[in-house]
């Protein structure tokens, strides 16, 4: 009787498990009020972004002191944008990690030139469950007036984090894996609102600033292919989308030919016209999970020229687990040497040298495990003036 009849005889079921590890995918760092967000993991790193906008983009040369020190927890704490402790080389964006957990202050106290500070310190908390936290300043231009109790507030920013592509080795900054953001945008009003959205990545590569209209009820998306896309067509990027919305008469007016203002409002939640929501999803597997057939090889190596095969494995009985494919002829000693050759580093040459007994095999059903984790999060936005 061939080895496949016994094995037909005797089906023992192999649970197989596609070894995938655990993502770690970075999070939307959670705002003040931000009870939406859920964390995939912690990072164990914790880490504050902050932002600078200025004319509706991204603007270097800030200062900001964080109150109380982040480090120690007592004090203030000053960092400059662009200076040794910001781990981010992007004009406009500061990081700063390694800090402890719980509530601190940011106050702008240098505006990037020609612009005035943002007057309205941002209150930001860090959790053992979010691991980050951002805080976005947006300064008008040098002469005019910040105080948002006297004047309108020029708009509202909505501040998104995307991990977009695949990443297969060990080059971080995330594990390997196929990952995918959808920012969804959705107008809650019943009058058309006009976004502008832009996107930064880590390495400081920024798009210009993209114009859109939504309609009364209507919604748009700001997915991966649109991210990789704009970058170049990279494998991986990973970074910030800015969304904004101006609220400025004049600005509308030269956008819309109206314009809407909201007067004597200082909370962002009071303005928050649009409904932001973001979506991630990160995944192991380069295919859905389906049922798969497993040949398990029971052999035993008569002989090895090669030298490379430790001799304590010679003339053991040893087993070896290969995907088979339904009414597909197989060759199980062929199979057994291709993955010797794969652990010992094996040439064709030592391959042919290398003689084998095949004792048995047993044919198994598994299925693939779906490592697959996904995550939403609704976004609060800042006012800016």
């Amino acid at each position: 009787m061939s080895p496949k009849s016994i094995a037909k005889i005797s089906i023992a079921i192999v649970i197989i498990g596609i070894a995938a590890t655990v993502m770690i995918f970075v999070t939307l760092s959670r705002q003040e009020g931000n009870s939406g967000t859920k964390s995939f993991a912690d990072s164990g790193n914790n880490s504050l972004t902050i932002i600078s906008i200025s004319g509706g983009s991204l603007a270097g040369g800030s200062k900001y002191v964080i109150s109380p020190n982040p480090f120690t927890g007592q004090g203030d704490y000053t960092i400059q944008d662009g200076s040794s402790d910001d781990r981010n080389p992007t004009e406009g964006i500061v990081v700063v990690d390694g800090l402890r957990e719980g509530r601190f202050t940011v106050t702008q106290v240098v505006a990037p030139a020609g612009y005035s500070n943002d007057k309205s310190p941002k209150t930001v908390e860090i959790s053992a469950s979010t691991g980050a936290a951002i805080a976005t300043f947006s300064s008008s231009p040098a002469g005019g007036s910040n105080n948002e109790s006297s004047a309108a507030i020029k708009g509202i920013v909505y501040t998104a984090k995307f991990e977009c592509g695949t990443i297969r080795g060990n080059e971080g900054p995330l594990r390997p894996g196929h990952y995918d953001t959808d920012i969804g945008i959705f107008n809650k009003q019943e009058f058309p609102v006009k976004i502008t959205w832009l996107a930064t990545t880590n390495d400081g590569k920024s798009t210009n600033a993209i114009l859109r209209t939504l309609t009364p009820q209507s919604s748009v998306g700001i997915v991966c292919k649109d991210m990789l896309r704009t970058f170049g067509n990279a494998s991986f990027v990973e970074g910030f989308a800015l969304i904004q919305v101006p609220l400025d008469p004049g600005i509308l007016g030269t956008l819309s030919g109206s314009g809407t203002t909201v007067i004597g409002r200082t909370s962002a939640g009071d303005i928050n016209l649009l409904d932001v929501q973001v979506f991630y999803t990160a995944n192991a597997l380069d295919e859905l999970p389906h049922s798969i057939l497993v040949d398990k090889i029971t052999f035993a190596i008569v002989n090895d020229t090669s030298g490379k095969i430790p001799q304590s494995m010679l003339m053991k009985t040893l087993d070896v687990s290969v995907t088979s494919n339904m009414s597909q002829i197989s060759n199980p000693e062929a199979e057994v040497k291709q993955e010797l050759a794969k652990q010992y580093n094996l040439t064709d040459q030592e391959l042919a040298g290398l003689q084998l007994e095949i004792k048995s095999i047993g044919v198994g059903v598994g299925t693939m495990i779906d490592d697959h984790a996904v995550s939403l999060s609704r976004l609060v936005p800042q006012a800016s003036s």
